[in-house]
């Protein structure tokens, strides 16, 4: 239904705009509402049909093995959460590693960062298993993973 109502706030906006409307007649137009979430990294992320997170990992070179370990148990868990669209991982080099990570809202990527699963991967950057780490939050957008 959000999409369908933005199609056609869409749609009135530009019958508006066709017809010569004026800034008055614009300030009319009714916007839906917005809530603004905060995601992993603290990237702002306003309501939308999904979220995706790319996560750049640089890992300690001794510490690949129990990394590998963390990660592949981060990513069964995710995938087996019911807000978890998506949860990829590919390995660049030796020690550096992307995640792609697509959920259906934010509440779902709260509902993720409190899962036992992710706190594997927390605790592991938190004992300095990462030499950097990246993370991106973008809505999904109608475009997005489906």
């Amino acid at each position: 239904t959000s999409s369908r109502h933005s199609t056609i706030m869409i749609s009135q906006l530009a019958l508006l705009l066709i017809g010569g409307a004026s800034a008055l007649q614009l300030s009319n137009v009714r916007r839906p509402a917005q809530s603004v979430h905060r995601l992993r990294g603290g990237a702002p992320v306003a309501a939308q049909p999904g979220v995706a997170i790319v996560v750049d990992a640089e890992i300690v070179p001794d510490r690949v093995d129990e990394f590998i370990k963390v990660i592949e148990a981060d990513a069964k868990g995710s995938r087996g959460e019911p807000g978890c669209l998506r949860f990829d991982v590919l390995r660049a080099s030796d020690t550096r590693f992307f995640f792609y990570e697509a959920y259906v809202d934010a509440a779902a990527v709260d509902t993720h960062k409190a899962q036992p699963h992710f706190k594997l991967w927390s605790d592991f950057k938190a004992s300095g298993g990462c030499t950097s780490v990246s993370v991106k939050a973008v809505p999904l957008g109608e475009w997005g993973f489906q």
